[in-house]
Order: C-alpha cells, then structure tokens, then sequence
C-alpha cells in the first residue's frame, strides 16, 4: 500500500511539472504575442503622425481591424469590393494614392475666325487644345445657326509616382549642437511627383 502511495505522490509530480511546463510555454507564447501586437499598434499610430510631413503611411491590421476599416472609413470601398464580387476574406493588401493637382498655367486660344465667322453669319469650327507637361484638354468652338458653343471631349491627366523608402538618422543635441551622428536609425520615405502631390497610404492584412 506504501508502494503504490508513492506511485501516486510520484504520478502528481509528473502532472505538477507537465502543467508547469505547458503553462510556461502558454505564458511565453501569449507575452510574445501581446509584445508583437503593442509592436504593430505602436507602429500604425507612429505611421499616423508622420502621414502629413511624410505624405506616406503603412499600415498592418488584423482581420478584425481590415473589416472595420472598410466598414467604418471607407465605405466606398466596401461597395466597390461587393460590386465587384472580391471577397474581403481574400484581401491582401490595399494601396490608397491621393492626388491633389492645380493647373494656375493660363493659356489662351485665339478666337478671332469664330468672330469673324459669326460677323458673316458663316458656320465654322475650330480646334482648340489647352496642354500642360501633366494634363491636356481638347476639343472644338461651333459655331451654327447663331449658337455658339465650345465643346471639350478629350481630358487627359498623366503621372508617375516614385516612393522611395529609406533609413536615417535622427537628429539629436551635443552641447547645443545639432548633429545626426550616431543619431538613432529611423526609417522614413520620399515621394516624388511629376505632377501634383500624392499621398500613398498601405494597409497589409496580418496573417
């Protein structure tokens, strides 16, 4: 009876230190997990801030955060997912490109034949273009049974984007000096326009 009472003071201790261990692992697993997560929110809220001087922002979201996101900021884009069968469930990676661009270029057409065509009450139709090195306008001045009208059918807008991604340093005082030696690395980015201002914003799914 001795005997099989140490069996059995034997068999919890097995238990205690298998418990023991599978509790480490769990524990290690889930401090891994949650020190990864602050990681990537820390990450995501820093992109935010940096957006307005950057004009860039990456981004990492869960599946949780993605179906939010879509729910809740970018409608249009959900009905334009669900128009076009894609299943959120498939989404990978999302690019947003923001364009802002003014043309303050003045440019002028001669219009002298139309009055002079309207003068002598004959119909005539000249081209017109209106161009920039970004974007070009064409189309026609009618004039017909005294009605005068301009056309535009043709609008073209052109540009290419280069986004280039770096590391430097940061900027730091040495006895009221500004210097970025052995500053601490930071990655940041450049964004290069022929045309306008773009604003590129990443969204990648957390597997």
């Amino acid at each position: 009876m001795g005997f099989l009472n140490l069996l059995k003071i034997e068999n919890l201790k097995i238990y205690a230190i298998v418990l023991a261990i599978v509790y480490g692992v769990w524990f290690y697993k889930e401090y891994t997990y949650q020190k990864q997560e602050n990681k990537r929110q820390s990450e995501n809220i820093s992109q935010i801030r940096m957006m307005d001087s950057l004009r860039f922002a990456s981004q990492t979201y869960t599946k949780k955060e993605l179906e939010q996101y879509l729910e809740y900021t970018r409608k249009d884009l959900k009905g334009f997912l669900k128009k076009n069968r894609v299943s959120e469930k498939r989404i990978e990676r999302i690019i947003t490109q923001k364009l802002d661009y003014l043309d303050l270029q003045r440019q002028t057409t001669d219009l002298q034949p139309v009055l002079e065509a309207i003068k002598k009450n004959r119909d005539t139709v000249i081209a017109v273009k209106d161009s920039t090195k970004c974007l070009v306008v064409e189309g026609w001045v009618r004039f017909k049974n005294d009605s005068l009208k301009l056309d535009l059918d043709s609008r073209r807008f052109k540009n290419k984007s280069d986004v280039i991604s770096y590391w430097e340093r940061n900027q730091w005082n040495f006895l009221g000096i500004k210097t970025r030696l052995f500053g601490r690395k930071k990655a940041t980015v450049k964004i290069k326009d022929e045309c306008g201002r773009s604003e590129t914003f990443i969204i990648d799914k957390k597997e």
